[in-house]
């Protein structure tokens, strides 16, 4: 355990493989060596990477009483002074003077807080005792509230991963606040789906027209890639916050290896509150709840079961165009309407457009992918961040919900526009939807499969942006 990643306030770490020896090459446009893709000449797995988060545990809550000396005597002047206190009438009521109600106590300058408890780390805690700047504490909880180690907590995935053969999983996991707060992604090889190019185009006029554009898929996950072939990997990511949150969460993840982008997928939010004894799977049975090992095999199992539903997923996304020449905004104003800082919208427009041919009409698939891609290159602050993670799940929505977030657009567009002519959306377009059919008659929107690039010209321009990346 590298002490530096205990006194680090934020800090990203790479992993391969769940345990010692475990690491396999990790996909991607160029395979990549374990020691390549952890950055190190020694290969960080899961397990050792879980051993940088906190080792959370009850410490005891005691309370200053700045009216008592150290040596136990109180200090009556000051309480004189203090605001809204009558100690005139205190005086009174008591038959006493202060002096002599103070003489007869046995007052402590330090007092024990019996209701509540201090969540510490105290690897980090006999750090700042050596003078480091760390923090140790990240909450004040009442004495009902159960921790859950992230340790004991995040174990358990890699027993789970190995009964399902995932050793060579790999991923990242990126934390604030010396461990308060985490973002822990894992990639599971053998989630891989195989997405081919359409067999041909599909006019979208109907309801029936927009389900038969998932019935064209690779059945085979197996298969080979080739240039017709969008490759994708399912996942998971989890974390938790300190700071106040009473849930440890976990959802599925989608993961483009030529691109090394993260696509959060819109299946089962899994949560766990901070009651029971979550690590004690005797306890949890009894009280009816699943043990956190079993947990994450569920978890496993539910994105292996919603990779059915990628080919359609990334079919669709294909399928839509925004053609910006009919469409009142500029690409990077529609980042802007989608709740995008300016210097990455404005990358994530140069870049779409780039792509895209004509250049005025990039796909949902390249708006998604260009937003990942100038997060990859722009975005300077922690990969934990409540921003960053807001960003990848923008992404996450364009690909799973495309037609909302077309009229969340242009609902933004409306609202912004002093001209009531100017306004692109009729009234009964004011409700959010997620249906294509709601959105084939809006100007500046086509729905269709066809599109200018190939899925393998748009793989290959994918591996040119990512080499001019590991160029910068």
């Amino acid at each position: 355990m590298p002490v530096t990643a205990l006194i680090a306030e934020e800090h990203t770490l790479r992993f391969a493989g769940l345990t010692d020896g475990d690491a396999e090459a990790v996909p991607g446009n160029d395979e990549r060596s374990p020691e390549a893709w952890c950055g190190d000449d020694n290969v960080t797995p899961l397990e050792q990477a879980i051993g940088v988060l906190p080792r959370a545990s009850s410490g005891e809550l005691w309370a200053t009483n700045e009216f008592v000396e150290t040596d136990g005597a109180v200090n009556v002047t000051v309480i004189e002074s203090v605001h809204g206190l009558d100690t005139d009438t205190l005086e009174r009521t008591a038959g006493r003077s202060l002096d002599e109600l103070a003489a007869q106590t046995d007052a402590e300058p330090i007092v024990p807080v019996d209701d509540h408890q201090d969540i510490v780390d105290r690897r980090r805690k006999a750090l700042c005792a050596l003078g480091y700047d760390v923090r140790f504490r990240w909450q004040i909880a009442s004495d009902r509230y159960s921790i859950i180690n992230p340790q004991e907590a995040y174990q358990p995935i890699i027993t789970a991963l190995r009964r399902r053969g995932e050793t060579g999983a790999f991923g990242w996991l990126s934390y604030r606040d010396w461990g308060g707060l985490l973002k822990l992604l894992v990639v599971c090889p053998g989630l891989k789906q195989v997405v081919g190019p359409p067999e041909g185009a599909v006019d979208i006029d109907d309801e029936d027209d927009i389900d038969a554009l998932g019935d064209r898929r690779v059945g085979d996950t197996g298969a080979a890639d080739s240039d017709g072939d969008l490759v994708v990997y399912g996942g998971f990511e989890t974390g938790y916050d300190f700071r106040g949150t009473q849930t440890l969460w976990a959802k599925p993840i989608l993961y483009f290896p030529d691109s090394e982008t993260i696509v959060p997928d819109t299946g089962q939010r899994y949560t766990r509150r901070h009651y029971g004894q979550a690590t004690n799977a005797d306890h949890e049975r009894a009280n009816d709840r699943v043990p956190i090992s079993e947990w994450w095999a569920s978890i496993y199992d539910d994105v292996e079961t919603r990779l059915v539903d990628v080919d359609e997923t990334l079919r669709r996304a294909r399928a839509i165009t925004y053609d910006f020449e009919v469409l009142p905004f500029s690409a990077a104003d529609c980042y802007r309407y989608w709740g995008i800082a300016d210097t990455y919208a404005a990358v994530a427009a140069d870049r779409a457009t780039s792509l895209a041919d004509p250049t005025s009409r990039p796909t949902v698939f390249n708006l998604q992918l260009s937003l990942l891609l100038a997060l990859l290159e722009e975005y300077t602050g922690s990969w934990a961040s409540n921003t960053y993670q807001e960003y990848i799940e923008t992404a996450g929505e364009l690909i799973q919900k495309p037609a909302m977030m077309i009229q969340l657009a242009m609902q933004e567009h409306d609202r912004q526009v002093e001209d009531s002519a100017e306004r692109v959306l009729t009234e009964g377009q004011q409700t959010l939807s997620n249906a294509l059919e709601d959105i084939v008659d809006i100007p500046g929107i086509d729905v269709d499969t066809e599109a200018a690039l190939s899925d393998g010209e748009a793989q290959r321009l994918h591996d040119e942006v990512q080499q001019k990346l590991d160029d910068i």
